[in-house]
């Protein structure tokens, strides 16, 4: 789960409109804003642009689509360097070398996590930069793809085009 360690944040509220079986939301993962402007977890093998950390579960089936609805809360960087507490995959390890290395969202898919930790060993998507260990299974880092910060080339990353 991503929960804030330092740095400001704010409430926003997405509409969430797919009910397809892999659309589930848990608190404290990683979400995106679809093409369709649908709020998804960010996945593992994309080049995602994170809008925040979602701060309620929603079950696929429920759906913010219709009038009164009530809205997904999403917690949002208001600074581009905001520190997160982050549970590591189930493989674990994270250890003092990992410090100033970027890694992905673990794997993102419903009944897995759905981006509510990293896995360590993937940076193929540069997704969370490492700043800090508390532990094996737990890590501060920095959102680097988020959605509202500049962008800007990350130095030898070449996995999204998004990204200039």
């Amino acid at each position: 789960m991503f929960v804030r360690h330092r740095g400001k944040t704010k409430l926003m509220h997405f509409k969430k409109t797919d009910t397809t079986a892999n659309s589930s939301l848990k608190e404290g993962s990683l979400v995106k804003i679809s093409d369709s402007g649908n709020l998804q977890y960010c996945k593992n093998d994309s080049d995602d642009r994170v809008v925040g950390v979602c701060r309620q579960t929603i079950a696929a089936a429920d759906t913010s689509s219709w009038n009164n609805a009530p809205l997904v809360p999403v917690e949002v960087p208001v600074e581009n360097s905001v520190e997160w507490l982050i549970d590591t995959d189930s493989d674990a390890g994270a250890v003092d070398s990992d410090i100033g290395r970027y890694c992905a969202v673990d794997t993102a898919q419903a009944s897995d996590s759905e981006a509510t930790r990293v896995d360590i060993s993937d940076t193929a998507q540069r997704t969370v930069l490492i700043t800090g260990i508390v532990s094996a299974s737990k890590i501060i880092g920095v959102i680097v793809k988020s959605a509202f910060a500049p962008m800007r080339q990350l130095q030898g990353d070449t996995t999204s085009a998004n990204i200039t």
